[in-house]
């Protein structure tokens, strides 16, 4: 089991740098926005729908469905034309379960209907594309830069929810690949996969009182934004997946 410990002070070295940030407005995305603002750093927010709360700061949302290429495109560039550069991004966008591959379920024509991607379309394909964007960019910076993405301890084992599972497999497996093509690029751009445990987010919106009910701990969002910050801060840190969160202090 991983374990991480460290202060406040170990995130400062991000004081004005400037972090992309998808799916900023709730769950780790939020909790990660509000420590980088709180430690001065710059942050673009790209997601559906802005944060319910006022976000103080250097803060900037721009409304993003990260399935749409153009608008991906345009959060980067809106962020690389407010501030000058990228320093970080952290690919965090995701969405809970979707897809029923026991589906019984017939069209107007009386034909199996095809199971949803949205699931897939959002946690992998979201996570790829801001991830191939991210390296446009910060390829152009001699000192390059990191991407933080978000997995999921589902990615390391066995799980029903198949399209999650499957979707984390894959995150998983991209960032690991990307981390020898980069090098092999000689680009200075570090690359780390967060695979936490059950954690307090909108993904599942029930999940908290379903794991208490049978005695399972959940993690508040503010563990996984705290190795999140900490895996971007890091400089000696890259292609490392960190799959156990909780003994974070």
């Amino acid at each position: 089991m991983a374990q991480f410990v460290f202060e406040n002070k170990d995130l400062t070295t991000l004081k004005g740098n400037v972090i992309v940030v998808t799916g900023g407005s709730s769950g780790i995305g939020l909790a990660t926005v509000e420590l980088l603002l709180s430690i001065e750093a710059s942050v673009v927010n790209g997601d559906v729908q802005a944060p319910e709360k006022e976000m103080t700061g250097a803060y900037e949302f721009i409304k993003t469905d990260v399935t749409k290429w153009e608008e991906l495109l345009a959060l980067f560039n809106k962020a690389k034309e407010t501030h000058g550069r990228i320093d970080h991004v952290f690919a965090n966008a995701g969405i809970g379960p979707r897809a029923d591959y026991l589906s019984t379920q017939l069209d107007q024509a009386g034909n199996l209907m095809e199971p949803s991607s949205q699931n897939l379309d959002i946690n992998l394909k979201g996570v790829i594309n801001t991830s191939t964007i991210a390296v446009h960019h910060l390829r152009q910076q001699a000192e390059g830069g990191s991407i933080v993405i978000t997995g999921s301890a589902t990615g390391l084992q066995r799980f029903r929810a198949v399209d999650y599972a499957t979707g984390k497999h894959g995150v998983l497996g991209f960032g690991r690949g990307l981390v020898p093509l980069l090098k092999a690029a000689q680009l200075p751009i570090r690359v780390n996969t967060l695979a936490p445990s059950w954690t307090d987010s909108n993904v599942v919106p029930s999940l908290k009182s379903l794991l208490n009910s049978i005695n399972v701990g959940v993690q508040p969002a503010s563990v996984v934004a705290r190795c999140a910050v900490y895996l971007t801060a890091d400089t000696t840190m890259n292609g490392q997946v960190v799959p156990a969160l909780t003994s974070i202090q």
